[in-house]
Parts: structure tokens; sequence; C-alpha cells
């Protein structure tokens, strides 16, 4: 039996009221005028103050993506009239006019008049005419970066370039380059060669997830490096396209590439393959004296190589094991008056740090490098949350934000069935337009915050398509809001809106691949007088859209299935705040159902999701936590236990609530006294992802809320990953308390951090 509710959206012309611009970012104004240039297909460029290779670039890329001609020409004979001026605030800072004559630019800098021409270039959409415009335009953040992991995948210095090309499109204007890490080292460093004959290749990697058991590898040599050449010529492409490449060397940790090719820069001395898994490995950089000359041997090439004023350090996730057991590191607290592992890598980065500033270059490093004491000139990226780089502003050093809950693009976009596999966790494209890189931070320090930054590490990312696909759309969400103040920016169903319009149609032209994850209806789950309420809501602006809900209960468990839908009006442009609704109250049975959400526009099918449904009594029953999620992975909020969605794995951030407290508390009220027999609580376990299986789990009842009864401990089935209670019972309340470890045990990835405990749908049945 399938019970089918459509719900149609009818979006008038007066939603279109409001003229976008095509292009992204949104500039900071944008007026519209009735003017016309009309140019049929050719074009001509004042080139006298255009450096040689700019225009090339300029030209190849008008000629590629919209078949139009540009031509050298004089001032004169030009209707593409540039004018260079002091007054501009931002070096950045643009402005840009269509008139009936033709485009005028005003610029301050080479790297503002990069930015007018990607803008110029966004707006052409027909090689005949342009609309009448004027654009005034300027950052509002310095830093605006994209980060790409090249060690756990290799890219061709070919793809590297059609990469570049398109964050510069984006306006970004820093490409953070990570070429070290445990699986692969990637530059080459003519003084010591193994770093590249050795350290770039590995002889296998990991097939599927990492929390995949048993662990299966594809036993294949895999790898690649950079010529200094190479890297030079990339720097180059880079820099006409107004981008900088900042270099990462990690240090002392994820080391296990440059160990292998020289083992004596260990603790253990031990000859050790480069891995072909992921994680976090206990064996790193030795802080001994040797090790550090290394280090500032191959520093000294990537300083001669890459002209940035800041050279990335790494820092992160460094493990002490290994220091805590070595006679030389010992040897070397001991000389310094170090009292700790953590104050002996304060010590190893400050000496590397006195290095690179003797060459005249600043060092930044992941927010590890705040403990045991900053190194006096450093900045800081912060990726694990915002709290380093505000403690880091505090401090008076310079920050970019990078927090793994706005800006970790390699996390699930979407729990759609069919979503590529990823490293975990949920970032969706709504999630990313939120992004603040000052959230948070009181104003006198706002200063010292630079911008912000996408990350993109490539563990589950071994090719290019792969690659666009994490990035695009979220990466245009990012450049909006580094580059677009909060106040100037469009709400997000305006975004989404330009993307379908404009930035879809350019990435299909392109062969780029992208992500649809947006036109996927979000599943709301909150509770009403009558039940609980199921929310479709779409955010797509077509003539017609509709969003179809199929229920399927093939085993006919239920006599009578008691939904009912009502359907709500979307409202009056512009209030976009409202969206399409759909109300469903429970079921009244004990199994799974399906759902299927299809986005249809005029017949076609752009998005189709399947859900499985769980259905029991605890459906649509209020949490209260004592214990809160953190809100990185706070799916549903007080419903994430209670609203029939089943985590699965691989685990994917909007199916869990993640805890980072090694001991979690909350109450359930059923709403009234009930019978039940089985109690049911689902957790994850993934000690790769620092995220452990709970040790303990406790069960109290009550029927008032006051007195509480505790059950018999239930049973921990670890091949399932649920607790599992078996009694009579009669009560209107529960109190669960889910222990965990306090400390992720040596050895293991996260060693000494508190472990994440994830849980998922909490079913009671009769």
């Amino acid at each position: 039996m399938k019970f089918f509710f459509v719900l149609i959206l009818i979006v008038s012309a007066s939603q279109l009221a409001a003229q976008h611009s095509s292009i992204f970012p949104q500039p900071t104004n944008v007026e519209y005028t009735t003017e016309q240039f009309v140019f049929n297909g050719q074009l001509a460029l004042d080139s006298t103050k255009v450096p040689k290779k700019l225009f090339e670039y300029i030209q190849k890329s008008f000629g590629r993506i919209h078949a139009i001609h540009l031509e050298a020409s004089s001032a004169k004979n030009a209707n593409i009239q540039l004018q260079q001026v002091n007054t501009l605030v931002y070096t950045e800072g643009y402005q840009l006019s269509v008139t009936n004559s033709g485009i005028e630019i005003q610029y301050s800098s080479y790297q503002s008049l990069c930015n007018a021409f990607q803008s110029l270039n966004q707006l052409f959409q027909n090689q005949t005419k342009l609309a009448g415009i004027r654009i005034s335009d300027q950052p509002a953040f310095a830093y605006r970066g994209v980060h790409l992991d090249c060690s756990r995948h290799f890219f061709t210095i070919a793809e590297l370039e059609g990469f570049i090309d398109q964050i510069a499109r984006l306006k970004f204007n820093k490409f953070h380059w990570h070429l070290t890490d445990d699986q692969g080292w990637r530059i080459e460093i003519k003084k010591y060669p193994k770093l590249t004959t050795i350290g770039a290749w590995r002889d296998s990697t990991l097939i599927g997830h990492f929390s995949k058991q048993p662990i299966e590898y594809e036993h294949q040599k895999y790898g690649g490096f950079y010529t200094q050449e190479e890297a030079k010529e990339l720097i180059e492409y880079a820099r006409i396209r107004g981008i900088e490449i900042i270099p990462e060397i990690e240090m002392p940790g994820h080391a296990r590439a440059a160990l292998a090719a020289y083992p004596e820069l260990s603790c253990t001395e031990k000859q050790l393959p480069v891995v072909g898994t992921w994680g976090v490995f206990d064996d790193v950089f030795c802080s001994q004296e040797k090790t550090r000359t290394f280090l500032k041997d191959v520093l000294d090439e990537v300083i001669a190589i890459f002209p940035s004023q800041v050279i990335h350090i790494g820092g992160d996730e460094s493990p002490k094991v290994r220091w805590e057991a070595c006679p030389k590191c010992k040897a070397v607290m001991n000389e310094n008056q170090l009292h700790s592992t953590h104050e002996l890598q304060s010590f190893f980065i400050r000496d590397i740090e006195k290095h690179v500033n003797s060459k005249g270059r600043t060092i930044i490093g992941w927010d590890e490098i705040l403990e045991g004491g900053l190194a006096p000139n450093a900045q800081v990226m912060s990726w694990q949350g915002m709290e380093g780089g505000i403690a880091a502003a505090k401090q008076k050093h310079q920050v970019v934000m990078t927090p793994t809950s706005y800006c970790y693009l390699d996390y699930y976009q979407s729990g759609h069935p069919s979503e590529p596999l990823a490293i975990g966790g949920y970032l969706p494209l709504e999630k990313v337009y939120q992004f603040d890189p000052t959230k948070g931070i009181e104003n006198e320090y706002k200063r010292y915050i630079l911008g912000g930054q996408a990350n993109l590490w490539t563990e589950y990312l071994p090719t290019m398509s792969a690659v666009q696909y994490n990035l695009f759309p979220r990466l245009l969400a990012m450049s909006e809001v580094l580059w677009t103040k909060e106040d100037q920016r469009k709400s997000y169903p305006e975004f989404v809106q330009g993307l379908i319009k404009y930035q879809f149609p350019y990435y299909d032209s392109m062969n780029i691949n992208f992500s649809t994850a947006c036109l996927e209806p979000k599943l709301l789950f909150s509770k009403s007088e009558k039940g609980l309420m199921l929310e479709a809501v779409s955010n797509i602006e077509h003539t017609k859209a509709s969003i179809e809900l199929i229920f399927e209960n093939p085993a006919l468990i239920c006599e009578l299935p008691l939904i009912k839908a009502e359907t709500f009006s979307i409202g009056d442009y512009p209030d976009t705040s409202n969206h399409s609704k759909l109300l469903l109250y429970p079921l009244p049975i004990s199994a799974s159902f399906d759902l299927e959400v299809k986005v249809t526009k005029k017949g076609d099918l752009l998005r189709v999701n399947k859900y499985e449904i769980t259905t029991h009594l605890a459906l649509g029953k209020p949490i209260t936590f004592d214990t809160p999620p953190n809100e990185k992975y706070n799916a549903n909020g007080d419903l994430g236990l209670t609203d029939g969605i089943v985590g699965k794995k691989p685990w994917k951030g909007n199916q869990w609530l993640g805890f980072t407290e090694d001991t979690v508390r909350f109450r359930l009220d059923l709403g009234k006294k009930i019978k039940f027999g089985h109690v049911k609580l689902g957790y994850l376990n993934d000690p790769g992802s620092w995220i452990y299986a709970p040790e303990k789990c406790v069960i109290e009842v009550s029927k008032n809320g006051r007195k509480w009864k505790k059950t018999t401990v239930p049973d921990n089935d670890t091949l399932s990953e649920n607790f599992y209670l078996h009694e009579k019972l009669k009560a209107r309340h529960l109190r669960i308390t889910v222990i965990n470890k306090e400390k992720i045990p040596e050895g293991m990835t996260g060693a000494g951090f508190t472990p994440w405990t994830f849980l998922n749908e909490l079913i009671i049945t009769r």
C-alpha cells in the first residue's frame, strides 16, 4: 500500500522583483541602469595598462567560456577602458560600469584588476550585449583561502591549474598547498632526494572507509611529486590570476613519509613504510637538533621556491607517546628546562620560527601550536573550532579561521543514499553560508582575524572529479561569506536561486562535477499538538516546482495508517523565511516504513531521496539534555533521538547526535504512563574518527519524574552497535546515562583527548 502527498509550489513573477547580479560572490553594491552595450562578439581592451600575461589569460578565458574575441588596443580605440586610481579604500576593491559606449573599470592594484575582470567575465550572458550596470566592490576579508591536500591523493599540475582557475573565478586570493603528510611527500628537495624517491610513493592504499573492519587495501604502488620547476610554474600560473600559493610542510607530526625516507630523524630510528591508510600515527619527527636542522634545510629550499610571505608548518595532531619515551627528546627537555612534551613542541616550533623569520618570512600553523605557548610572531589557522583562533587573537596574533563545523568540505553535504563516500560529518551548503569568521570575538580583537579558508582533505577524494563534487557549490557559499559583508548578502533561498540560474549551467558547460544536494528537500521534525510534524523544506525557485512524498508500507502492518497531511501556503515574496511544509502525524505501528521524496520541475526529476523511518512509542517525544550535543552534530535538536531516522554507516552527521563529554545524560518524557518491554539505543564506534563505543549505559524509569528506579543493566551489542534493555516496565519518564572512556588510549588516533560519543534513535516498543 502506498500513500501519496504532493505539494505544488507556485512561485510568482514577483519573486524575481529584486534583480540579482550573475556575479559570485555578491558585489558590495550593484546598480542597474537602462543603458545597454552592444558589442556583437568583439571587444577591444586598453592593453597598455594590462601586463601581457594577464591580458593573455583574460583573452583565453573570454574566448573559452563565451566565444568572445578580445583584442589588444590603444586606449583611444578600446571599448574596455581602464583607469588606475588611488582613491579606492581596499587594494582589492574595484569599480566597474557598463554604459552605451562600453565598459569602464577603475582599479587600484594588480589584484583589484584581476577581481574586476572576474566580475566582468561573469556578467556575460551572451555574445552580443551587456545590460547597463554600475558596480562598486571590495572584500570583507583580506585572507580568502582554499586548501587542497595533495599528499593523500596526488593531482597533476594540469589538474591543479584547472583548480586554480575555478578558485580565482570566485575571488579567492590564497591557495594553501598541502604538500607533505604520512601518505606521501610531494615536493622535490634537492638536498634530500630520498624524500621523493622513497617518501613520495606508497605500496598500498586503503579501500573503503577507515572505520570498515576488516581493513582492505589495494596493493598497488601509488604516488608522485612536483619538481621545483613545476612548482615554480604553478606559482606563476596562480600569480597571474591573483592567487598566492602558501606551501605547507608538516611538522612535527604527520611525518611518516619523510621518516620512511630518513628513519634516523625519528625517535625509534626504525625503518617504517609510507602508510597506505588514514589517521594519526605515533611516529613523528624527533625533537633532536639533527631533525630540526634537516627541516630548516628543507624550508630553505621551500622558501627559495615560494615567494609567499607566510609558510605553513603544520603543527597539528602530533602524538607525544614517542617523545615521552625517547632519550634524545628527554635530553632536549633537560637542556632547555622544559617541563612537558607540550612545552617541547612549543620549543620545536619556536626554533623553526626563528629560522623562518631570519629568511624574512612568517610561519602559520594549525591551532595546536598554541599548546605549550605560542611562538612570538606566528599566525594561527584555527581548525578545531573558533576557540583557538579567539585565544590567539587575544594574544594579538593574526588568525585565519577554518573551523571544521563550517569549512571542512570533505564532509558529507547530504544524507542522500547515493552520496559518495566521505570522511564523515555533515556540512550542507546552508551551514557554509552561515559562516562568520569573527563570530564570538570582541570588537577590539576582530582586527586580528585575517579571514577564513575552505579546507579539502582528500582521503576519500582520489580524483579531481571527486574534488570538484565536494567543492561545488559549497565553495561558492564560502566565497560569498568571505567577500561580501553579512548585511549585504542575499538570503539563503536567493543564493540557491542564483546557483540554479547562473552557476549550475556554467559548471555543466565546463564539464565540472558539482553536487545538487541543495535541491534536496530537508526533512525536519518538530512537535505539534497532534503529534510529530514532518516539515519538507525546499529552496527551489521555478515557475512550477513540486515535492512529492511517497509512503510505502509493504508489510501492511497496520489496518488503518493514521497519516494526515496539511498543505501550507509559502507566503508572499519577499518573506523568504516561508517555505513549503507538509504535516504528518505518528503512525500507531512499531515497524519501519519507507519514505521517498521527489523534487520535480515541469515533469523533470531534479532530486530523489529515500528514507527508512522507524516508528515506535517514543517517536516525536521530547528529550531534555543534561549534557547538550555539540553544535556540529546536533541533528533535529531535542528530537534527534526520537525522529524515526536511524543513523547508518558510513556515518553522516545529519543522522547522529555527537557529544564531547565522557558522560552523557538525558531524559525522555513519554507524555503519559505506558507499558513497554524493549528499549534500544544506538551508538557509533569509529575510533579512527575519535568516536568510541560507550562502555556503559544506565537506564532509570519514573512514573512522576521525581522518584527514579534503576533497571537491569542493558546489553551492549558491539556487533550491532546498540544497547538493548528487555524488561517489562510501566513509566512515563526515562533517564539515561551513557558513559564513555575519559581519554582516548595511547597509541590510538587522538590519544589523550576525550573521545566523541555518537548516539542515534532511542527506540521503545511494547
